[in-house]
């Protein structure tokens, strides 16, 4: 009689848990809260392929890339991020495992894939987070939007920048060289019936490639031999084709580097060409050198991080309306007040504000030395001049301020113009010295449209609810920054490229969205 054994994968030293492990976590577990948080999502719809699992090797398991992904927002909502401890976690931790519905841990590459795989959709995992955090949470303010921003170092080396002013002056130098060569070059060119190269003031790398293609035509008419090395003589049109053939390389690198730059910036870094060399307020280096980075923009709404968005940008205030219009593309609207610090208060922003029937609670740079006896009491600042029935300004002497001309008013991308004024009245006046140095007489900016979007924000900050959202924008936004780079160690991206710095950044705020969200449900103090 033939014995049949049945035969199953298993080892001598594997357990086998015949328990329901969600029983066994305390109901104020995170797990447990993150887990009824997210029960009801499906997390497959995250993923632009249909394929919704993945196949590590012959003979396993498929493993489910929703339960890997949920996996991966749990542990970063406690603070790891590699995909290594990630991994081990899987293997050991029972939460890990409750999780993943008791499917083989996956490996640190399956969980880096699931991680990319998210590449364009990060934002709809951070959304649909949010919205069900905002449902379980009705003490969320929905009404009001604190924006802020810092610098975040790149994955990039230290010492790899590129600068476009030097390309620039690199390009030039190049062009004055093929500019010394031309009567040479034209001279090859007529003798062999060609049509001589027109003088121009910079030539391109398509222009040079033509060069070259002409004088390797002009190589093989005559069957002159290319030689090298010393003690050999040179053909002038080889000497020719040898210089315009390095002049072209470097032309087509140059125009390289100022492609990767673009029109918005001054630099880049080789290793992450998306990153901007930027000055950083954590400097470990301690020589105040800039550093390749992203200008990282949150918008945080009753302490959860609502958006995320990453800049090549180094100042704020060009990064508030597309910023804004991300929020609203997120969520399909604008919210009532935005506050921001005075890195955002510029004419442009102001009024994308008011067009939209967003209330500013934006300060400028002016708002707190304006807010002082000092400034008030000053007859010389030109925002205490009073303003005559004809439309000019009257000094503290009581010369006018007469009407020069408009001129278009710096950093703004509308067609937003100032005026100018000037007293001619100005030499024989004897508070000159306490009014202006300028030999033409004193002379003021103004915008009256500015003034008013100022006065309004002012209004806004010195009003009741104004002084409380001061305060708050400092607890919500700084406090998002603080337990990012402080409590979570996050300072520097680990992913290389813009898009997968952002992934890894919205990563970083779903995982503090929903610790945040636990800790207040539980009244834990971090």
């Amino acid at each position: 009689m033939t014995n049949f054994l049945a035969h199953s994968n298993y080892i001598t030293t594997q357990i086998q848990l015949p328990l329901d492990l969600e029983i066994t976590f305390k109901v104020s577990d995170e797990v447990i809260t993150f887990n009824n948080l997210i029960k009801d999502i499906d997390f497959n719809k995250f993923f632009i392929t249909k394929d919704i699992y993945y196949t590590e090797t012959r003979g396993r398991k498929k493993k489910s890339r929703a339960n890997i992904l949920k996996a991966i927002l749990f542990a970063f909502s406690i603070g790891v991020r590699s995909t290594r401890d990630i991994a081990d976690l899987c293997k050991h931790d029972t939460r890990f495992m409750f999780l993943l519905d008791r499917i083989d841990p996956p490996s640190h590459t399956t969980i880096n894939n699931t991680i990319n795989s998210l590449l364009y959709n990060i934002d709809d995992v951070l959304v649909e987070i949010n919205k069900r955090i905002i449902k379980e949470d009705s003490s969320v303010d929905l009404n009001t939007l604190y924006v802020d921003g810092t610098k975040l170092e790149a994955y990039a080396n230290k010492y790899t920048f590129v600068w476009k002013k030097a390309i620039l002056k690199f390009q030039a130098k190049l062009n004055l060289k093929i500019i010394a060569l031309l009567p040479r070059l034209n001279d090859v060119f007529i003798n062999s019936g060609y049509n001589p190269v027109a003088l121009k003031e910079q030539y391109s790398s398509i222009e040079l490639l033509e060069i070259v293609d002409t004088l390797t035509s002009i190589i093989e008419k005559y069957g002159i031999l290319l030689v090298y090395g010393k003690g050999k003589r040179k053909h002038e049109e080889q000497r020719l084709y040898d210089l315009f053939i390095k002049f072209q390389e470097k032309m087509n690198e140059y125009e390289e580097h100022l492609k990767t730059i673009g029109d918005n910036r001054n630099s880049y870094s080789k290793t992450d060409p998306d990153a901007t060399f930027m000055r950083m307020k954590d400097d470990h280096m301690m020589n105040g050198q800039l550093k390749a980075g992203y200008n990282m923009q949150i918008a945080v709404a009753d302490e959860y991080i609502m958006a995320l968005e990453l800049y090549q940008e180094r100042s704020d205030f060009r990064t508030f309306i597309p910023f804004i219009d991300h929020f609203n593309f997120l969520y399909g609207h604008y919210l009532e007040r935005i506050v921001a610090d005075a890195g955002y208060g510029n004419f442009d922003n102001y009024k994308f504000c008011i067009d939209n029937t967003i209330e500013p609670f934006i300060k400028y740079s002016w708002y707190r030395i304006e807010q002082t006896s000092k400034f008030k009491r000053n007859p010389f600042k030109k925002q205490n001049f009073i303003k005559d029935k004809d439309g000019n300004y009257i000094c503290p002497n009581g010369k006018t301020l007469t009407f020069e001309r408009e001129q278009q008013m710096r950093y703004s991308r509308n067609e937003a113009y100032e005026q100018i004024f000037r007293c001619h009245e100005c030499d024989d006046c004897p508070d000159r010295a306490q009014c202006t140095t300028s030999k033409y007489g004193r002379t003021i900016t103004m915008n009256e449209q500015y003034d008013e979007y100022k006065q309004r924000a002012s209004n806004n900050l010195q009003s009741e609810a104004g002084i409380k959202l001061r305060v708050l924008r400092s607890i919500q936004v700084e406090g998002a920054f603080g337990v990012m780079k402080e409590n979570m160690k996050y300072r520097r991206f680990n992913r290389r490229s813009y898009q997968k710095a952002r992934l890894e950044a919205t990563l970083v705020a779903i995982g503090m969205n929903i610790s945040k969200y636990h800790n207040k449900k539980y009244r834990i103090i971090n």
